[in-house]
Protein backbone atom coordinates (compact mmCIF):
# COMPACT_ATOMS: atom_id res chain seq x y z
CA UNK A 1 0.00 0.00 0.00
CA UNK A 2 1.24 3.06 -1.03
CA UNK A 3 1.46 6.54 0.90
CA UNK A 4 1.11 10.11 -0.26
CA UNK A 5 2.90 13.30 1.21
CA UNK A 6 1.79 16.07 0.27
CA UNK A 7 4.18 19.04 -1.06
CA UNK A 8 5.11 21.78 1.54
CA UNK A 9 4.71 25.85 -0.02
CA UNK A 10 8.63 26.03 -0.88
CA UNK A 11 8.13 22.68 -2.57
CA UNK A 12 5.33 24.23 -4.90
CA UNK A 13 7.17 27.34 -5.71
CA UNK A 14 9.58 25.07 -7.35
CA UNK A 15 7.30 23.16 -9.06
CA UNK A 16 6.04 26.23 -10.61
CA UNK A 17 9.28 26.77 -11.85
CA UNK A 18 9.46 23.43 -12.97
CA UNK A 19 6.87 24.05 -15.51
CA UNK A 20 8.27 27.19 -16.22
CA UNK A 21 11.91 25.14 -17.45
CA UNK A 22 9.40 22.94 -19.25
CA UNK A 23 7.86 25.80 -21.39
CA UNK A 24 11.49 26.55 -22.39
CA UNK A 25 12.22 22.78 -24.01
CA UNK A 26 14.65 21.92 -20.95
CA UNK A 27 13.88 19.05 -18.57
CA UNK A 28 12.42 20.41 -15.91
CA UNK A 29 14.04 22.26 -12.27
CA UNK A 30 16.68 19.12 -11.66
CA UNK A 31 19.71 19.87 -9.72
CA UNK A 32 22.92 17.70 -9.34
CA UNK A 33 25.72 18.12 -6.78
CA UNK A 34 28.75 16.30 -6.87
CA UNK A 35 31.81 14.86 -5.14
CA UNK A 36 34.83 14.91 -6.90
CA UNK A 37 36.97 11.83 -5.26
CA UNK A 38 40.37 10.83 -5.48
CA UNK A 39 39.72 7.41 -6.19
CA UNK A 40 37.23 4.85 -6.25
CA UNK A 41 34.43 5.18 -3.04
CA UNK A 42 33.39 2.00 -1.43
CA UNK A 43 30.93 0.12 -3.56
CA UNK A 44 28.79 -1.97 -1.34
CA UNK A 45 29.18 0.87 1.43
CA UNK A 46 27.44 2.98 -1.33
CA UNK A 47 24.77 0.97 -1.85
CA UNK A 48 24.26 -0.29 1.32
CA UNK A 49 24.05 3.19 2.30
CA UNK A 50 21.41 4.21 -0.54
CA UNK A 51 19.39 1.21 0.90
CA UNK A 52 19.57 2.69 4.57
CA UNK A 53 18.93 6.01 3.25
CA UNK A 54 15.44 5.09 1.33
CA UNK A 55 14.28 3.50 4.32
CA UNK A 56 15.07 6.40 6.48
CA UNK A 57 13.37 8.96 4.13
CA UNK A 58 11.36 7.04 1.70
CA UNK A 59 9.62 9.83 0.37
CA UNK A 60 12.96 10.07 -2.07
CA UNK A 61 11.99 6.87 -3.96
CA UNK A 62 8.32 8.23 -3.92
CA UNK A 63 6.81 9.54 -7.55
CA UNK A 64 5.59 13.41 -8.20
CA UNK A 65 1.49 12.95 -8.74
CA UNK A 66 -1.01 15.34 -8.92
CA UNK A 67 -3.91 15.43 -6.65
CA UNK A 68 -6.81 18.44 -8.04
CA UNK A 69 -4.87 21.83 -7.99
CA UNK A 70 -2.20 20.41 -5.00
CA UNK A 71 0.85 17.96 -5.33
CA UNK A 72 2.27 14.98 -3.47
CA UNK A 73 4.82 12.48 -3.32
CA UNK A 74 3.65 8.88 -3.35
CA UNK A 75 5.76 6.49 -1.91
CA UNK A 76 6.08 3.07 -2.31
CA UNK A 77 6.30 0.00 0.01
CA UNK A 78 9.39 -0.50 -0.45
CA UNK A 79 11.09 2.74 -2.10
CA UNK A 80 14.80 2.53 -3.96
CA UNK A 81 17.01 5.07 -5.05
CA UNK A 82 18.81 3.95 -8.54
CA UNK A 83 22.36 4.07 -8.53
CA UNK A 84 24.35 3.96 -11.85
CA UNK A 85 27.72 3.08 -13.11
CA UNK A 86 29.96 5.24 -16.30
CA UNK A 87 33.03 5.59 -17.42
CA UNK A 88 34.46 9.04 -16.78
CA UNK A 89 37.09 11.24 -18.93
CA UNK A 90 38.06 13.38 -16.21
CA UNK A 91 35.89 16.10 -17.06
CA UNK A 92 33.06 17.48 -14.77
CA UNK A 93 31.16 20.20 -16.96
CA UNK A 94 30.07 17.23 -19.73
CA UNK A 95 28.94 15.14 -17.09
CA UNK A 96 26.77 17.34 -15.03
CA UNK A 97 25.16 18.88 -18.58
CA UNK A 98 24.53 15.20 -19.75
CA UNK A 99 22.98 14.31 -16.63
CA UNK A 100 20.58 17.48 -16.60
CA UNK A 101 20.04 17.85 -20.73
CA UNK A 102 18.84 13.77 -20.21
CA UNK A 103 16.70 14.33 -17.10
CA UNK A 104 13.19 12.71 -17.30
CA UNK A 105 9.45 14.74 -16.73
CA UNK A 106 9.20 15.07 -13.34
CA UNK A 107 5.86 13.13 -12.96
CA UNK A 108 7.46 9.75 -14.73
CA UNK A 109 11.02 9.77 -13.41
CA UNK A 110 12.25 8.90 -9.90
CA UNK A 111 13.24 12.56 -8.32
CA UNK A 112 16.30 11.69 -6.62
CA UNK A 113 19.41 9.28 -8.49
CA UNK A 114 22.80 8.79 -7.85
CA UNK A 115 25.47 8.50 -10.92
CA UNK A 116 29.09 7.64 -10.09
CA UNK A 117 31.39 8.40 -13.04
CA UNK A 118 34.60 6.32 -12.78
CA UNK A 119 38.23 7.82 -14.65
CA UNK A 120 41.59 6.22 -14.82
CA UNK A 121 42.30 7.70 -11.10
CA UNK A 122 39.81 9.95 -9.80
CA UNK A 123 35.40 9.18 -9.84
CA UNK A 124 32.40 11.72 -9.34
CA UNK A 125 29.72 10.66 -7.47
CA UNK A 126 26.63 13.07 -8.54
CA UNK A 127 23.32 13.39 -6.59
CA UNK A 128 20.74 14.20 -9.42
CA UNK A 129 17.40 15.64 -7.81
CA UNK A 130 14.46 17.13 -8.73
CA UNK A 131 14.54 20.42 -7.00
CA UNK A 132 10.86 20.30 -5.52
CA UNK A 133 11.54 17.13 -3.48
CA UNK A 134 14.64 19.00 -1.53
CA UNK A 135 16.99 21.94 -1.10
CA UNK A 136 20.97 21.91 -1.54
CA UNK A 137 21.21 22.20 1.90
CA UNK A 138 19.15 18.60 2.24
CA UNK A 139 21.15 16.92 -0.36
CA UNK A 140 24.31 18.13 1.63
CA UNK A 141 22.73 16.51 4.52
CA UNK A 142 22.24 12.85 2.11
CA UNK A 143 25.46 12.81 1.51
CA UNK A 144 26.87 13.28 4.94
CA UNK A 145 24.40 10.88 5.84
CA UNK A 146 25.91 8.40 3.75
CA UNK A 147 29.65 9.23 4.15
CA UNK A 148 29.55 8.28 7.86
CA UNK A 149 27.27 5.52 9.04
CA UNK A 150 28.62 6.22 13.00
CA UNK A 151 26.59 9.41 12.45
CA UNK A 152 23.52 8.43 10.99
CA UNK A 153 21.53 8.34 14.34
CA UNK A 154 21.52 12.10 14.04
CA UNK A 155 19.22 11.90 11.69
CA UNK A 156 16.32 10.46 12.95
CA UNK A 157 13.70 13.67 14.04
CA UNK A 158 10.85 15.65 13.01
CA UNK A 159 10.53 15.75 9.16
CA UNK A 160 7.69 18.12 8.85
CA UNK A 161 8.03 21.25 6.53
CA UNK A 162 9.79 24.52 8.41
CA UNK A 163 7.96 26.67 6.39
CA UNK A 164 4.37 24.85 7.98
CA UNK A 165 5.62 25.26 11.32
CA UNK A 166 6.47 28.80 10.96
CA UNK A 167 3.44 30.04 9.60
CA UNK A 168 1.23 27.59 12.23
CA UNK A 169 3.75 29.27 15.17
CA UNK A 170 1.82 32.76 13.77
CA UNK A 171 -1.85 34.27 14.81
CA UNK A 172 -4.15 34.67 11.54
CA UNK A 173 -3.49 38.41 11.94
CA UNK A 174 0.31 38.51 11.88
CA UNK A 175 0.12 35.59 8.99
CA UNK A 176 -1.93 38.40 7.29
CA UNK A 177 -0.27 41.50 7.72
CA UNK A 178 3.11 39.57 6.64
CA UNK A 179 0.85 38.55 3.29
CA UNK A 180 -0.08 42.23 3.05
CA UNK A 181 3.88 43.06 3.51
CA UNK A 182 5.45 40.55 1.47
CA UNK A 183 3.05 42.17 -1.44
CA UNK A 184 3.84 45.38 -1.18
CA UNK A 185 7.31 44.39 -1.42
CA UNK A 186 7.06 42.99 -4.61
CA UNK A 187 5.29 46.10 -5.93
CA UNK A 188 8.38 47.99 -4.56
CA UNK A 189 10.61 45.64 -6.32
CA UNK A 190 8.76 46.24 -9.93
CA UNK A 191 9.07 49.82 -9.70
CA UNK A 192 12.41 49.22 -11.92
CA UNK A 193 11.94 47.05 -14.82
CA UNK A 194 15.06 44.37 -14.71
CA UNK A 195 17.44 44.02 -16.83
CA UNK A 196 18.72 41.27 -18.64
CA UNK A 197 21.81 39.94 -19.61
CA UNK A 198 20.37 38.02 -23.09
CA UNK A 199 18.11 37.69 -24.82
CA UNK A 200 15.95 34.38 -25.35
CA UNK A 201 17.47 33.27 -29.26
CA UNK A 202 15.73 30.76 -31.18
CA UNK A 203 16.99 26.78 -31.47
CA UNK A 204 17.14 23.79 -29.15
CA UNK A 205 17.92 25.23 -25.75
CA UNK A 206 20.92 23.30 -23.62
CA UNK A 207 22.48 23.97 -20.47
CA UNK A 208 26.44 24.31 -20.27
CA UNK A 209 27.95 24.59 -17.04
CA UNK A 210 31.71 26.44 -16.27
CA UNK A 211 33.82 26.68 -13.56
CA UNK A 212 35.28 30.00 -11.56
CA UNK A 213 37.83 28.78 -8.95
CA UNK A 214 39.83 30.76 -6.25
CA UNK A 215 42.98 29.47 -4.32
CA UNK A 216 43.00 29.73 -1.03
CA UNK A 217 44.53 33.09 -0.92
CA UNK A 218 42.34 34.57 -3.06
CA UNK A 219 39.41 33.02 -1.22
CA UNK A 220 41.02 34.17 1.92
CA UNK A 221 40.85 37.78 0.30
CA UNK A 222 37.77 37.69 -0.62
CA UNK A 223 36.09 36.70 2.98
CA UNK A 224 38.32 39.67 4.34
CA UNK A 225 36.59 41.86 1.78
CA UNK A 226 32.92 40.35 2.57
CA UNK A 227 33.97 41.11 6.01
CA UNK A 228 34.98 44.93 5.24
CA UNK A 229 32.23 45.74 2.79
CA UNK A 230 29.25 44.24 4.44
CA UNK A 231 30.35 42.52 7.54
CA UNK A 232 30.23 39.87 9.44
CA UNK A 233 28.26 36.87 7.74
CA UNK A 234 27.50 38.80 5.02
CA UNK A 235 29.34 36.80 2.38
CA UNK A 236 25.96 35.98 0.47
CA UNK A 237 25.63 40.21 0.01
CA UNK A 238 29.45 40.27 -1.15
CA UNK A 239 28.71 37.50 -3.82
CA UNK A 240 25.68 38.97 -5.32
CA UNK A 241 27.20 42.84 -5.51
CA UNK A 242 30.43 41.14 -7.58
CA UNK A 243 27.88 39.55 -9.15
CA UNK A 244 26.44 42.77 -10.18
CA UNK A 245 29.03 44.17 -11.27
CA UNK A 246 30.18 41.74 -13.24
CA UNK A 247 26.98 41.43 -15.26
CA UNK A 248 27.25 45.47 -15.91
CA UNK A 249 30.65 44.86 -16.96
CA UNK A 250 29.99 42.41 -19.41
CA UNK A 251 27.28 44.40 -20.61
CA UNK A 252 23.38 44.10 -20.58
CA UNK A 253 21.36 42.35 -23.66
CA UNK A 254 18.17 44.26 -22.52
CA UNK A 255 19.53 47.42 -20.65
CA UNK A 256 16.02 48.80 -18.13
CA UNK A 257 16.30 49.89 -14.76
CA UNK A 258 18.34 47.58 -12.74
CA UNK A 259 19.78 44.28 -11.43
CA UNK A 260 17.59 42.07 -9.77
CA UNK A 261 18.73 39.43 -7.66
CA UNK A 262 16.68 36.85 -6.14
CA UNK A 263 18.43 34.74 -3.52
CA UNK A 264 17.03 32.33 -0.60
CA UNK A 265 18.21 31.57 2.63
CA UNK A 266 18.36 28.28 4.75
CA UNK A 267 15.17 28.09 7.85
CA UNK A 268 17.48 25.12 9.35
CA UNK A 269 18.95 26.63 12.34
CA UNK A 270 22.65 26.03 12.53
CA UNK A 271 23.57 22.80 11.13
CA UNK A 272 20.58 21.21 12.16
CA UNK A 273 20.80 17.54 10.74
CA UNK A 274 16.46 17.58 10.27
CA UNK A 275 14.48 18.35 8.25
CA UNK A 276 16.71 16.29 5.49
CA UNK A 277 13.61 16.35 2.88
CA UNK A 278 11.69 19.55 1.52
CA UNK A 279 12.55 22.83 0.68
CA UNK A 280 13.32 24.73 4.23
CA UNK A 281 13.94 28.30 2.21
CA UNK A 282 12.52 31.71 2.32
CA UNK A 283 13.32 34.39 -0.45
CA UNK A 284 14.34 37.62 -0.96
CA UNK A 285 15.55 40.18 -3.61
CA UNK A 286 18.83 41.90 -4.13
CA UNK A 287 17.98 45.40 -6.17
CA UNK A 288 20.42 47.79 -7.60
CA UNK A 289 19.88 50.31 -10.25
CA UNK A 290 22.86 51.02 -12.97
CA UNK A 291 24.07 54.14 -11.68
CA UNK A 292 24.43 52.45 -8.37
CA UNK A 293 26.05 49.38 -9.51
CA UNK A 294 28.81 51.25 -11.33
CA UNK A 295 30.07 53.15 -8.22
CA UNK A 296 31.58 49.92 -6.14
CA UNK A 297 31.43 51.36 -2.72
CA UNK A 298 27.87 53.00 -2.90
CA UNK A 299 27.13 49.55 -4.25
CA UNK A 300 27.75 47.77 -1.20
CA UNK A 301 26.33 50.52 0.95
CA UNK A 302 22.91 50.20 -0.75
CA UNK A 303 23.04 46.14 -0.44
CA UNK A 304 24.25 46.13 3.16
CA UNK A 305 20.76 48.92 3.61
CA UNK A 306 18.77 47.16 1.73
CA UNK A 307 18.80 43.95 4.17
CA UNK A 308 19.21 45.35 7.19
CA UNK A 309 16.25 47.25 6.16
CA UNK A 310 14.55 43.94 4.96
CA UNK A 311 14.95 42.30 8.20
CA UNK A 312 13.63 45.21 10.02
CA UNK A 313 10.21 45.20 8.27
CA UNK A 314 10.46 41.23 8.51
CA UNK A 315 10.22 40.86 4.72
CA UNK A 316 12.69 38.23 5.19
CA UNK A 317 9.15 36.31 6.60
CA UNK A 318 6.95 37.98 4.41
CA UNK A 319 7.12 35.41 1.21
CA UNK A 320 6.29 32.80 3.50
CA UNK A 321 2.54 33.66 3.24
CA UNK A 322 2.69 34.45 -0.09
CA UNK A 323 4.07 30.74 -1.16
CA UNK A 324 1.64 29.41 1.16
CA UNK A 325 -1.12 30.98 -0.96
CA UNK A 326 0.57 30.02 -4.12
CA UNK A 327 -0.11 26.77 -3.69
CA UNK A 328 -3.60 26.79 -4.46
CA UNK A 329 -3.69 28.77 -7.51
CA UNK A 330 -2.87 26.83 -10.56
CA UNK A 331 0.46 26.63 -11.58
CA UNK A 332 0.70 28.71 -14.94
CA UNK A 333 -0.98 31.13 -13.10
CA UNK A 334 1.50 30.90 -9.60
CA UNK A 335 4.74 31.18 -12.35
CA UNK A 336 3.06 34.22 -14.22
CA UNK A 337 3.08 36.17 -10.58
CA UNK A 338 6.63 34.94 -9.81
CA UNK A 339 8.32 35.39 -12.44
CA UNK A 340 6.49 38.46 -14.68
CA UNK A 341 6.99 42.24 -13.61
CA UNK A 342 4.15 44.33 -14.24
CA UNK A 343 6.26 45.86 -17.36
CA UNK A 344 5.66 42.79 -18.77
CA UNK A 345 9.77 41.30 -18.40
CA UNK A 346 10.62 38.64 -16.49
CA UNK A 347 11.51 40.13 -12.50
CA UNK A 348 15.02 37.78 -12.23
CA UNK A 349 18.17 39.18 -14.14
CA UNK A 350 20.17 36.41 -12.98
CA UNK A 351 19.23 32.86 -10.47
CA UNK A 352 22.06 32.71 -7.52
CA UNK A 353 23.17 30.84 -5.08
CA UNK A 354 25.20 30.45 -2.13
CA UNK A 355 25.80 27.08 -0.40
CA UNK A 356 28.63 28.41 2.44
CA UNK A 357 30.87 26.11 3.41
CA UNK A 358 30.80 22.50 2.46
CA UNK A 359 32.67 20.25 4.80
CA UNK A 360 32.04 16.80 6.28
CA UNK A 361 33.07 15.04 9.39
CA UNK A 362 35.60 12.99 7.47
CA UNK A 363 38.25 14.18 4.79
CA UNK A 364 36.99 11.16 2.67
CA UNK A 365 33.95 9.67 1.17
CA UNK A 366 33.75 5.74 1.89
CA UNK A 367 37.63 5.17 1.54
CA UNK A 368 37.82 7.94 -1.05
CA UNK A 369 39.88 11.42 -0.62
CA UNK A 370 37.49 14.34 -1.30
CA UNK A 371 39.15 16.22 -4.03
CA UNK A 372 36.42 18.82 -4.73
CA UNK A 373 32.35 19.54 -4.64
CA UNK A 374 30.38 20.94 -7.47
CA UNK A 375 26.76 22.06 -7.72
CA UNK A 376 24.82 22.51 -11.38
CA UNK A 377 21.01 23.25 -12.06
CA UNK A 378 18.77 23.91 -15.18
CA UNK A 379 16.87 27.49 -15.18
CA UNK A 380 14.00 29.29 -16.45
CA UNK A 381 14.39 31.45 -20.22
CA UNK A 382 15.22 34.34 -19.24
CA UNK A 383 17.37 35.02 -17.40
CA UNK A 384 19.37 31.68 -18.74
CA UNK A 385 21.89 32.24 -16.19
CA UNK A 386 22.23 31.01 -12.59
CA UNK A 387 25.65 31.52 -10.79
CA UNK A 388 26.19 28.67 -7.98
CA UNK A 389 28.55 29.24 -5.39
CA UNK A 390 30.14 27.52 -2.63
CA UNK A 391 33.50 26.98 -0.90
CA UNK A 392 35.44 23.71 -0.17
CA UNK A 393 38.55 23.01 1.65
CA UNK A 394 39.44 27.05 1.65
CA UNK A 395 38.30 27.18 -1.70
CA UNK A 396 35.68 29.42 -2.99
CA UNK A 397 34.50 28.38 -6.58
CA UNK A 398 31.28 29.47 -8.55
CA UNK A 399 29.66 27.42 -10.87
CA UNK A 400 28.25 28.86 -14.39
CA UNK A 401 25.18 27.93 -15.26
CA UNK A 402 23.74 28.92 -18.62
CA UNK A 403 21.55 28.49 -21.56
CA UNK A 404 22.53 27.88 -25.13
CA UNK A 405 22.11 29.66 -27.85
CA UNK A 406 20.73 32.50 -25.62
CA UNK A 407 24.24 32.82 -24.16
CA UNK A 408 27.19 32.02 -26.59
CA UNK A 409 30.88 31.14 -25.07
CA UNK A 410 32.81 34.66 -25.78
CA UNK A 411 30.04 36.31 -23.43
CA UNK A 412 30.30 33.54 -20.71
CA UNK A 413 34.11 33.92 -20.63
CA UNK A 414 34.02 37.42 -20.90
CA UNK A 415 31.03 37.85 -17.96
CA UNK A 416 34.17 34.85 -16.16
CA UNK A 417 37.14 37.13 -16.03
CA UNK A 418 34.82 40.05 -14.89
CA UNK A 419 33.00 37.98 -12.05
CA UNK A 420 36.74 37.20 -11.22
CA UNK A 421 37.86 40.76 -11.30
CA UNK A 422 34.89 42.09 -8.80
CA UNK A 423 35.74 38.93 -6.45
CA UNK A 424 39.31 40.30 -5.96
CA UNK A 425 38.60 43.92 -6.44
CA UNK A 426 38.45 44.28 -2.03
Amino acid sequence: MTACVPLNPADHFLLAMDREIRKAGLPGAWCAFALELGGEPDGDALETGLAELARRFPVLGGRLVARGRRFAWQVPENPVIPLYHHTWDGAVSPALETLLNGAGDAFASPPLDFHCFRGEERCLLVARWLHPLLDAGGVRRLFDYLAAPQRRDRYHGDESSLVLRRLRSWSWPRRLRLLWRGKRHNDWIDRLASSQPARPADGTRRLRHTLLRLDESETAQVLASARRRVGLGGQTLYLIGSLMRALEAAGPALRRDAWCIPYAFDLRPGNAPVPVTGNQVAALFAQADHATTTDRDALFRHLRAQHEDAVRRELDQAYLPLMWLGQWLPLVRYAEILRWQKSGGERASAWFSDVGEVRWATPDFLGAPLVGVHHACQITAPPGLAVLFARHGGRLQAAINYLTPDFDAAWIDRFRRHLRDELLAG
